[in-house]
């Protein structure tokens, strides 16, 4: 599931930062896993990546610059999760990027989610949120959006709302 915690903004593209807790081996469910996520929103669409991918790219494109040919990756966190999520606007066609080894997979991976909007509502830390599920997956989700973010936005795969997703986590 996600959690949203951090809100930056800027002139014209939005990040927001996201807690992702898994588990990473179906046999262990008591081991939860976890995994800062962003989700960057731009006017042509957004992606939802880990932090630490983010942080190791721009490791190895500066080891590259100053030290060519010498590509010692020993040390640099590329984080637990490997997928990265884009939607492309105005359609949202959704984009799976997949890595194994040294190769990267793009998977035309789009799903129409039909939401059923709740009138349960909830504070979510400075923000009031409404409550909206789905079945998606082979999961029943709920998600918690923020009208005042103004964004049909969400974590992973997930948007369509009315706001922001601020949370959202699925029945186990």
């Amino acid at each position: 599931f996600f959690i949203f915690f951090t809100v930056l903004f800027s002139a014209q593209n939005q990040r927001f930062t996201y807690e992702y807790k898994f588990v990473k081996d179906s046999t262990e469910k008591d081991k939860i896993t976890s995994e800062i996520m962003d989700l960057d929103i731009t006017a042509k669409g957004s992606k939802f990546y880990s932090s630490n991918s983010k942080i190791a790219d721009s490791i190895i494109q500066n080891r590259g610059k100053t030290n060519p040919g010498n590509y010692d990756f020993s040390g640099i966190n590329f984080g637990k999760v490997d997928e990265v999520v884009e939607k492309i606007y105005p359609d949202y066609k959704v984009y799976l990027f997949q890595r194994l080894e040294r190769d990267t997979y793009k998977v035309d991976d789009y799903s129409k989610i039909i939401w059923k909007i709740s009138s349960d509502k909830e504070k979510i830390g400075n923000w009031e949120t409404q409550k909206a599920t789905t079945k998606l997956f082979g999961r029943s989700w709920h998600a918690w959006f923020a009208t005042s973010l103004p964004f049909h936005e969400g974590p992973y795969k997930f948007n369509g709302l009315l706001g922001l997703i601020v949370n959202i986590s699925y029945d186990t």
